[in-house]
């Protein structure tokens, strides 16, 4: 998140500076966008862009949230939601956002293509920090978990259990590469979905499980 420095310029030169930041990040993937060229762009100081942000990652951060802040306020305003547990062919989870996908800029170029080739661990720490256990978890179907013959304990931590879901394509980077093995990528992809699925659907914490987590509350006299 920028500091409050940049949230106390004018309106017009913040709306320009973001306006340069969005289109330099919308030509090539996080690791290709050279800080010193990217600020030469902005028109301001060295100095003043860490006034204004902690560094190249925080900027590009805020400019993500942009474009999954129209995602959410679609899903909101439609009732649609990404469903990762369905094996329904889609070229992306979130093609189903046809608003967010057409009227914002650069979408394509920053939040799939450019994001994409970006490296691992600023697609995990973007996942991690910025998605899980957030508001963003509204994005998500659910209604996997909510089937009659789930164990209730499961459906309690539908969050945590959709977590693990979204967490298979960061760990199959450190086994294989999209772009090079995509029909590799895709067959370990629906390998460990459906091994999650498998588990979700059989597992029984009467039989199986630890005993259901309770609170312990200190009584006072």
């Amino acid at each position: 998140m920028p500091k409050q420095t940049f949230f106390n310029l004018p309106d017009a030169k913040r709306e320009a500076i973001l306006k340069t930041a969005v289109e330099e990040f919308s030509k090539a993937p996080y690791q290709e966008i050279n800080i010193k060229n990217l600020i030469h762009c902005m028109g301001i100081s060295i100095g003043s862009f860490y006034q204004y942000f902690e560094d190249k990652k925080d900027l590009y951060f805020y400019i993500l949230s942009f474009y999954i802040d129209g995602l959410f306020e679609e899903s909101t305003a439609t009732g649609k939601h990404i469903d990762l547990l369905s094996k329904a062919p889609r070229p992306r989870p979130s093609s189903i956002f046809t608003q967010t996908r057409q009227n914002m800029k650069y979408y394509q170029e920053i939040f799939v293509d450019n994001f994409n080739k970006a490296p691992v661990e600023i697609k995990r720490e973007w996942t991690f920090e910025r998605i899980i256990n957030g508001k963003y978890m509204g994005l998500y179907d659910y209604s996997f978990f909510e089937q009659p013959q789930i164990d209730p304990l499961i459906t309690e931590y539908k969050y945590i259990m959709m977590s693990m879901v979204m967490v298979i394509p960061t760990v199959l980077f450190n086994f294989c590469d999209r772009q090079k093995e995509p029909e590799k990528r895709a067959f370990l992809h629906e390998l460990c979905l459906e091994v999650l699925k498998a588990g979700f659907l059989n597992y029984n914490n009467q039989i199986q499980g630890p005993q259901p987590y309770q609170d312990k509350k200190t009584e006072t006299d």
